[in-house]
């Protein structure tokens, strides 16, 4: 659902401008019918758009869906209509829903314009952690574990103590624990056995994925001895249904998140290199590009400077660890010294497909009530 939500959100912009710019005879609701859609968006689009044919998976937009194709229009209008933009019959558009492999945040271009499109969004960037690092310090890092790398002892124990509690749950309940997810054919399972512990994963009552661990299982044992399924599937799923409002986990939980922000906040603060990539940091790149979004308060547009015409008006004032409930943070505040504004943003640390499944990602998010004017420029 996320990739149709995030192809329709791009695709319903760029094909809005399309149509406007062509003078195409169209009406809202046409671009409430699938097919009609995606015909659209083929005409109007240079390039290949057919990574973008799910959402002819839908018969009408409906409900979200629809919500997102009135946003897109909004704002593809208003783009078209602003005397900031010069769009002409000849330009062309491009969609970069295809181009996996690129480092920068543009999601249309309109002639000579590149847009990076958001909606009811505080999210600037989905990042990995060692990229926050390498922005920061000029490290190298390929890849940064938050719990793992800045705290074994106490991620350790977070899990000893899940697993503690997921053995108790399983002897309370004649050694079986399962889960059905509503509405799809899947079942996770977990059994307790004499020495070992049996997690595996069904699809259609088929097991697809199995993991035998030994009843005193540690974290090593269980990062070398799960695949992805069992982890999200299976683990991530009995800590969601029975763990959320447990004491004892969430104490584990929160004192491994405060260890490992505090220990990562003095890594920044000790090797921070304003040469290193702050611009990359508040995603600024070797030209200038419109950040574009649709809000319950309205449009947005703001002009994101190039890399040359950034200057050093943008100092980092302070960086420190933030852990409100059990969410390990790193806050940083910005200053604008030419306007004296700032603004905090606020990378979470956490896992995004189920807890102890995979590398938690650092997303980067600018408060709640903060302007992007002390970065960018109001259009």
């Amino acid at each position: 659902m996320a990739d149709i939500k995030t192809h329709l959100r791009e695709l319903s912009v760029a094909t809005t401008i399309g149509l406007l710019k062509n003078g195409t005879n169209f009406k809202l609701t046409d671009l409430y019918d699938s097919k009609k859609f995606f015909s659209y968006a083929h005409q109007v689009i240079v390039g290949d758009i057919s990574s973008a044919k799910n959402l002819c998976d839908y018969d009408t937009f409906s409900g979200e869906l629809k919500q997102i194709v009135d946003n897109g229009y909004n704002l593809g209008k208003k783009i078209f209509e602003s005397s900031h933009f010069v769009i002409n019959k000849d330009d062309e558009i491009t969609w970069q829903g295809n181009n996996t492999q690129k480092d920068d945040p543009i999601d249309i271009t309109v002639g000579k314009y590149r847009f990076s499109l958001k909606e009811e969004s505080f999210i600037l960037e989905n990042m990995g952690l060692y990229k926050l690092l390498n922005c920061y310090t000029g490290s190298k890092y390929k890849k940064r574990h938050i719990f793992s790398d800045y705290a074994r002892p106490e991620y350790e124990n977070w899990f000893s103590v899940t697993w503690n509690e997921l053995l108790s749950v399983l002897v309370r309940s004649n050694d079986v624990w399962s889960y059905n997810n509503t509405g799809k054919p899947r079942r996770s399972v977990i059994k307790l056995g004499a020495d070992t512990v049996r997690l595996e994963y069904f699809e259609n009552e088929r097991s697809v994925a199995c993991s035998v661990l030994p009843r005193n299982c540690k974290l090593k044992d269980f990062e070398h001895n799960t695949c992805t399924k069992i982890r999200e599937q299976v683990f991530a799923k009995f800590i969601n249904q029975n763990l959320e409002n447990n004491p004892r986990y969430n104490t584990a939980k929160k004192h491994c998140a405060i260890v490992a922000s505090e220990a990562l906040a003095k890594e920044l603060n000790d090797n921070l290199n304003y040469n290193a990539g702050l611009p990359r940091f508040l995603r600024i790149h070797s030209f200038d590009y419109y950040y574009a979004k649709t809000t319950s308060a309205g449009i947005q547009i703001y002009r994101v400077p190039s890399l040359e015409s950034f200057g050093n008006d943008i100092i980092i004032e302070s960086i420190v660890s933030s852990v409100p409930d059990k969410q390990a943070n790193i806050l940083t505040t910005i200053k604008n010294k030419k306007t004296g504004k700032k603004l905090v943003l606020r990378n979470e640390c956490r896992f995004s497909h189920g807890q102890f499944n995979g590398t938690p990602e650092a997303k980067m998010y600018y408060e709640h009530g903060g302007s992007l004017l002390v970065i960018y420029e109001a259009i």
